[in-house]
Order: structure tokens, then C-alpha cells, then sequence
């Protein structure tokens, strides 16, 4: 599957959990996604077979990114897309040597109770 940087054309940020502000009539802090860094990034196509393998494990809401090799990319961040929050279930990652290394991340939109 070759891959065209030239269709990294959105961008991702990638960050934790974590405290957004405070509610201003209690106090508490109001949780929500805090962004660390971001890349650009393009949409690929999931295989049928990968579609099954996510639907037999009961895993719904995914999808399937590439970006540009980076160490900093783990499973312990969180994605955001325009609005919508999504956990890293699994990264495929280039570890060549060459100039132009990818990985394809697939994600899984939070989904939050309450």
C-alpha cells in the first residue's frame, strides 16, 4: 500500500485527558481533551478483513489514519478530529531507515456516558 504524503490534508491533535477550566458556580474541574501536540494526517481505507476482525471483537466507530513516523505517537494519547475524541487501539508502525516513514493508527471514538 503505497502512501502519498501530498494526502495529509487534515489535521490531528493528539493529547490526554485532563483538566479543561474550572465550573464556576462549584468549582470542580470540568474535564476534556488537552492537546499536546498535532500532525497532519490522511484518511485510509480500511480491508474487508480488518472490518470483520473489529466487527467479531465487538469494536465499532473506527478508523483508519496515517501519518508521518513519530516516536511521540502511543497508545496512551487520545485523538481529536474537528469535534469528535477517539483512543489509538493499534499503531503499525515504519521503523525503516529510510527518508519518508509512516504510520497507520486505528482509532476508536471515545464514546462518554452522561
Amino acid at each position: 500500500m503505497a502512501i502519498n504524503p501530498l494526502e495529509f490534508n487534515e489535521r490531528a491533535e493528539f493529547g490526554v485527558e485532563g483538566t479543561t477550566g474550572y465550573n464556576p458556580k462549584n468549582g470542580n474541574p470540568i474535564k476534556g481533551f488537552v492537546a499536546s501536540f498535532s500532525r497532519w494526517f490522511g484518511y485510509r481505507t480500511q480491508s474487508l478483513n480488518q472490518q470483520y476482525t473489529f466487527m467479531g471483537n465487538s469494536i465499532t466507530d473506527t478508523k483508519l489514519i496515517a501519518i508521518r513516523h513519530d516516536d511521540a505517537v502511543n497508545k496512551s494519547l487520545n485523538v481529536r478530529i474537528g469535534q469528535d475524541v477517539y483512543d489509538i487501539i493499534l499503531i503499525s508502525s515504519d521503523n525503516r531507515s529510510a527518508r519518508e516513514t509512516f504510520d497507520l493508527l486505528t482509532l476508536q471514538k471515545v464514546v462518554k456516558n452522561g
